[in-house]
């Protein structure tokens, strides 16, 4: 009997041994990559925040981004009070966290690692610069196709909330826009005009973008990227 129960012991003993190695099982990267295309709307391709709009993730080892995922996936307020998280940002990332499997969180994790916080990021800067420079003709080309007098004008509707130079509002947590780059509000638009839920006032933004055209998009992007911006082509004229 006494052997019997030692027996049991162990085998529960095991099992406790062998979860937390589950749990912390390494990601695939390149998945991770892929999946990292929603996250890059509002924290960049590179991770870095979009000029501080949003939380660089660059900082984050593998470890701490799958736990911080999880956190937010599973509502735990106390561990993401621990890394200073919570509040407008659980509102906006438990949406996305919600629906990601296991498998999906140690991908990203893994990937999320390579942008600064893990072993693999001394390579990293290398890989990214080709992507970088790939980047930047097609940012310049959207702008100089844009009509960024008309982009001024359909801003005002944005101004409510979002301030009249993009700074930001109290009003519904609105947050800073001005400078933010072209490829980051035109992703996050689309989403919201796709019916996307990316926090607690998305209902607000998804009626504002719901008709807007692709070359109102294109329009709003270009002028909000150059506002407050120095030395930023600031032309407002319109044209038809």
């Amino acid at each position: 009997m006494k052997m019997m129960r030692r027996s049991l012991l162990a085998v529960m003993l095991g099992g406790l041994m062998i979860q937390p190695m589950v749990s912390m099982a390494a990601g695939d990267a390149a998945a991770g990559k892929t999946k990292f295309a929603t996250c890059a709307a509002c924290h960049g391709a590179d991770g870095k925040g979009n000029g501080g709009a949003f939380p660089s993730l660059t900082k984050l080892n593998a470890a701490d981004a799958e736990t911080i995922l999880t956190a937010f996936k599973k509502g735990d307020m106390a561990t993401l009070k621990a890394h200073n998280l919570g509040g407008a940002r659980y509102g906006t990332m438990a949406p996305q966290a919600a629906n990601l499997s296991e498998a999906d969180i140690a991908d990203l994790a893994a990937y999320i690692a390579t942008l600064g916080g893990g072993a693999e990021a001394a390579a990293a800067p290398a890989a990214a610069a080709p992507a970088a420079a790939a980047a930047a003709p097609a940012a310049n080309m959207i702008k100089a196709d844009a009509n960024i007098g008309f982009g001024h004008a359909l801003f005002s509707s944005c101004a409510v909330c979002h301030g009249a130079e993009g700074e930001g509002g109290k009003l519904l947590n609105a947050p800073k826009l001005s400078g933010l780059p072209v490829s980051a509000t035109s992703s996050m638009l689309e989403m919201y005009k796709s019916g996307k839920q990316l926090g607690p006032y998305s209902y607000v933004m998804n009626a504002q973008a719901k008709y807007l055209t692709p070359e109102e998009i294109r329009d709003l992007a270009a002028y909000i990227s150059q506002m407050n911006v120095k030395g930023a082509d600031n032309n407002m004229a319109q044209t038809e």
